[in-house]
């Protein structure tokens, strides 16, 4: 067994996907059992991901799952999905902000993409790489070794307006073994959420067609 990430329904990402969209894509869907939900509740979720192993787990729980190279940039058609899931995906993926244009073309126009990344500014990250001088090979979380990007809050806002996204709604995501971030955020009316949120997490509209 030589996939690393456990097979947890999250419900962090369940969270975000909306009511509306019959189609959906997901972009490294890993062994899906959050996604399974989804068919449970009458959607066709197709996922791909670069994993035979997580995919032939996937394949008995989503309406379609095929392994797709790790180069593959448009695994579905263009403006066939009423919505797009990438969920821990776009750090992983090198000039990622040129492939999210690809990703975002799978869409029609007021479909959905919703996305989640590491954040490189969240309080722990930042003394392990300031305070520390350190930059770890972790097999998961921030610091995993097989991360390409370092991702912030501004950075992925820039992606997602350059492909023709329009943020909906973003979502707060804390570390649970650190149960004083959520008050922290909401004392100081989310300006620093950088700091204190361990991931970011947001959903989008596909508002015009990327070029």
């Amino acid at each position: 067994m030589n996939y690393p990430y456990n097979d947890l329904f999250r419900q962090e990402i369940y969270r975000m996907i909306p009511s509306d969209g019959l189609v959906i894509g997901v972009v490294g869907c890993g062994r899906a059992l959050t996604e399974a939900r989804l068919v449970k509740e009458g959607r066709q979720v197709h996922g791909v991901d670069v994993s035979q192993e997580a995919i032939e787990v996937a394949a008995t729980r989503l309406t379609s799952a095929r392994v797709v190279p790790p180069n593959e940039v448009a695994p579905f058609e263009a403006r066939s999905l009423d919505g797009l899931i990438l969920a821990d995906v776009m750090e992983h993926i090198p000039s990622a902000w040129s492939v999210l244009n690809d990703y975002v073309r799978m869409v029609r126009p007021g479909g959905w993409v919703v996305i989640s990344v590491p954040n490189m500014r969240y309080i722990e990250a930042l003394w392990t790489f300031v305070f520390k001088g350190d930059w770890p090979e972790d097999p998961l979380g921030i610091f995993d070794q097989t991360h390409l990007q370092v991702m912030t809050h501004k950075r992925l806002a820039r992606w997602c307006r350059s492909a023709g996204l329009s943020l909906e709604r973003e979502y707060d995501c804390y570390d649970p073994s650190r149960k004083i971030y959520p008050l922290l955020n909401r004392l100081t009316f989310r300006l620093f959420k950088s700091l204190f949120n361990f991931e970011i997490h947001a959903r989008y509209r596909v508002v015009t067609p990327a070029s």
